[in-house]
Formats: structure tokens, sequence, C-alpha cells
């Protein structure tokens, strides 16, 4: 029963972030704010190794496609798992995303 719980919670949780980031996307393209403007993505992550790796390489897609964020930093709330370790990894392969630990 606790299996069932925690996988129904994983896929809520993918699917609020996908309409959390589309939601966000949509906005600036029909808000028209320029690229020019310093806009940052925070996000504060705490246990999500099982789906930080897509999530985050779903934010550089967009980015990547359509620009619009000057810096993206994801925070890690002091994880007892391997989320800070996999975001250092995919940290080193986009130069706009930043990557914090809070202890």
């Amino acid at each position: 029963m606790e299996n069932i719980f925690y996988t129904i919670m994983v896929i809520l949780c993918t699917i609020g972030w996908y309409f959390f980031i589309k939601e966000t996307i949509y906005k600036l393209l029909f808000n028209k704010i320029k690229v020019d403007d310093d806009i940052k993505l925070q996000v504060i992550v705490k246990n999500k190794e099982n789906n930080i790796e897509i999530i985050t390489r779903k934010i550089m897609y967009l980015q990547n496609q359509l620009g619009y964020f000057k810096n993206i930093e994801i925070i890690d709330n002091n994880s007892i798992d391997d989320t800070y370790k996999i975001l250092k990894k995919i940290e080193t392969q986009y130069p706009e995303l930043k990557v914090r630990k809070i202890l």
C-alpha cells in the first residue's frame, strides 16, 4: 500500500512540475517579456533523486528552445538521497544552470 501511495505521489509531483513549467513559459510568451530582462528561475527540491534529472533536463530543454531565463538555479534543501549529486552532474553540462545546497 505504501509503494502505491509513493508511486502516485511521484506521478503527481512530476505532473505538477510539468504544468508549472508550461504555465510559466505560457505567461512569458503572452506577456511579451523581453529576453533582455533579468529573469531568474529558482527551484527548491528535496529528496527527488528519482525524477530530478528528468525535470531538470525538461527545464533546460525549454531554456534552450525559448531562452527566457538569464539564470536557472536549483537549490537542494538538504536532501538525504543523491539529489544533489545528480544535480551537480547535470550542472556541468549547462553553463546557465547553478546548483546550491542548503545546509
